[in-house]
């Protein structure tokens, strides 16, 4: 068990770094606290770098009822996120879903 606010990190093979205990995400040099939703979103999609994941596990990963989500909910996290780092943090799959680039080095 780790001591409270001991940062652990996901992301070694990818341009993103998020730190489980501050909800701080890293990404090309620039630090920033996430809300809740937009940090969920973000660690779902670090979990499979490289993978396409689809609207619906998404939702199902963020949302407690799925009764509460609007359609563009997701996209408008992911605006979001975008916004606050870069267009190229998530990447967008056509009629498929999203995904975080794994790092080509």
């Amino acid at each position: 068990m780790r001591p409270e606010g001991t940062p652990h990190s996901f992301g070694s093979t990818i341009p993103v770094t998020i730190d489980l205990a501050t909800h701080v995400v890293s990404y090309r040099q620039k630090a920033i606290r996430l809300p809740t939703r937009e940090f969920a979103l973000l660690q779902v999609l670090v979990r499979q770098p490289g993978r396409i994941v689809p609207r619906d596990i998404i939702e199902r990963e963020i949302y407690l009822s799925l009764d509460e989500i609007e359609s563009n909910a997701v996209d408008v996290l992911i605006h979001n996120i975008r916004r606050k780092f870069d267009r190229e943090i998530i990447r967008n799959v056509r009629g498929a879903g999203w995904l975080v680039i794994k790092d080509a080095s």
